[in-house]
């Protein structure tokens, strides 16, 4: 009955295994996977990123650019948001407002803090492989700390040949936010920073 058991056991994990996901050698790989993409990023200057932003009716293009740890984002024609690595400015151009705060460095949110957006390893997040087939792989991040509770759960889709992210989703208090990435590249030139004299007239909202 023992013997069969461990059969029955062995036949299970075997099966998950196939599915790639089985107890710690998952996790393992679950590990590897963000150790790898985080490297990626890491070993890239200067980079930028295309994606698509899609929850429920809303979806638009975007992008960032990062050089040394700073960087610019793009919503769509009306948002852009730069960053010196220290201060964030969130330009709304259709509503004429600049918005100041500090950078959130815990913060793996794209939209957020796109430097860190997929470096999850040493973090406050436990991750898990969900499922890895068909050359891509699916690790599920859930916040263990009370500082990225906000954060809520996200599932980041990777491509394992080339290791590099199809997809996030960011999915907190029955929300969804999926963010379809597009093409990855390194650059050689800067980007354009934030300029106060592009903003003239704008009104400027400071919660540092």
């Amino acid at each position: 009955m023992i013997a069969r058991m461990k059969w029955v056991r062995m036949a299970v994990c075997m099966a998950l295994l196939a599915g790639g996901v089985c107890g710690a050698s998952a996790a393992d790989r679950a590990g590897e996977i963000l150790g790898r993409v985080a490297d990626g990023f890491r070993a890239m200057k200067r980079y930028t990123v295309r994606f698509e932003v899609v929850a429920d009716d809303y979806r638009t293009a975007g992008g960032y650019a990062v050089s040394d740890g700073n960087y610019r984002l793009f919503l769509g024609d009306d948002a852009e948001v730069f960053s010196d690595g220290k201060v964030r400015y969130e330009v709304d151009h259709r509503r004429g407002e600049v918005t100041i705060a500090d950078v959130n460095r815990s913060s793996r949110n794209i939209l957020e803090n796109p430097v860190r957006a997929f470096d999850f390893l040493d973090s406050e997040y436990a991750f898990t492989l969900e499922w890895e087939r068909d050359g891509k792989a699916s690790v599920r991040l859930t916040p263990t700390g009370e500082s990225n509770a906000a954060a809520g759960v996200i599932t980041l889709v990777v491509d394992t040949a080339s290791m590099r992210p199809q997809s996030l989703a960011y999915d907190y208090d029955g929300e969804r936010v999926e963010i379809l990435v597009g093409e990855i590249e390194p650059r050689a030139d800067a980007y354009r920073a934030f300029d106060r004299k592009a903003c003239a007239g704008y009104e400027f909202i400071d919660f540092r």
